[in-house]
């Protein structure tokens, strides 16, 4: 098989208890290692606590694994020939450097051939502004994959309008939590409304089995920061602007701009969102799995 599944994880699996897949490129290429492996820390408690099983997903001694331990997360974090892995070089990854951390395309790869319905991580993937046609394969993955991933929306850097068109054309349900707009990352909202909402955990899970039932992929479903957390999208307007990364350099550099002008709220804000997330979408794996 081409993924090493943990035994927690495989034990939680065989048994149909609730299992939620956590991306790892947040370890490797998102945040500084104390706050990433705070924030693997804070999502594991959240899931655990609602029920579910947390699986941090990663390419570790040259394998596909999915349940790391903290110890593991710690080792990725420290090593400095970590990639950032996507499903165009998963299996190259897997044979030099033999470490990485799994962007959302690749953990919702890794989760469907696991059998894990349910992936949460803080911001997905999109369509960057700009001439060149720079999509996230976050988002393909998404078209491609039936896994819920429970999110803040699009990262804060990227065209959302046109990331919201490319998931309407490929199918891909952006569902808003408690909310009719577009959650908006760091921010508490984009303004852009949505065409679905979910009131509750049973909403949610009701519209999931009616997508799969009805041969449909991947669903995002959009929690925001509250306002106590969130950073006003005046403060986060133009920061990332003066780089000209492309590929799968350019989210991890603009998100570097932001912590460099915004400091400890950019980190703040983003283990916040992503414990919360994990939280809801361990809830939502719970529901899924007993009901």
């Amino acid at each position: 098989m081409p993924i090493t599944i943990a035994p927690d994880v495989q034990a939680a699996l065989r048994s149909g208890r609730p299992v939620v897949a956590l991306e790892s490129a947040v370890i490797s290429h998102g945040l500084p290692r104390g706050a990433a492996l705070e924030a693997v820390q804070r999502q594991s408690d959240a899931c655990r606590e609602a029920g579910a099983t947390p699986a941090v997903v990663a390419v570790y001694q040259g394998r596909l694994l999915v349940g790391l331990s903290l110890a593991q997360c710690a080792t990725l974090a420290d090593r400095n020939d970590v990639v950032k892995v996507s499903p165009w070089n998963l299996a190259s990854s897997l044979k030099t450097p033999g470490f990485g951390g799994t962007t959302v395309a690749a953990t919702l790869a890794a989760a469907a051939l696991a059998g894990i319905r349910v992936l949460s991580t803080g911001g997905i993937g999109g369509v960057h502004p700009g001439p060149g046609n720079d999509v996230s394969a976050d988002l393909t993955e998404l078209s491609r994959k039936p896994v819920c991933v429970v999110c803040a929306g699009p990262k804060s850097t990227l065209d959302r309008e046109a990331t919201l068109e490319y998931l309407e054309t490929q199918g891909v349900p952006v569902v808003g939590w408690r909310s009719d707009q577009l959650a908006g990352f760091l921010a508490e909202s984009t303004g852009i409304r949505l065409s679905a909402r979910a009131d509750s955990v049973e909403d949610m899970v009701a519209l999931l089995r009616e997508h799969w039932a009805l041969a449909g992929a991947g669903v995002v479903l959009c929690q925001a920061l509250p306002p106590e957390k969130a950073i006003p999208l005046a403060d986060l307007a133009a920061v990332a602007e003066g780089g000209d990364e492309r590929g799968g350099a350019r989210t991890p550099a603009e998100l570097k701009r932001l912590q460099a002008r915004l400091g400890s709220r950019v980190i703040d804000a983003n283990v916040a969102l992503l414990e919360q997330n994990a939280a809801l979408a361990a809830q939502i794996a719970v529901a899924l799995a007993w009901r």
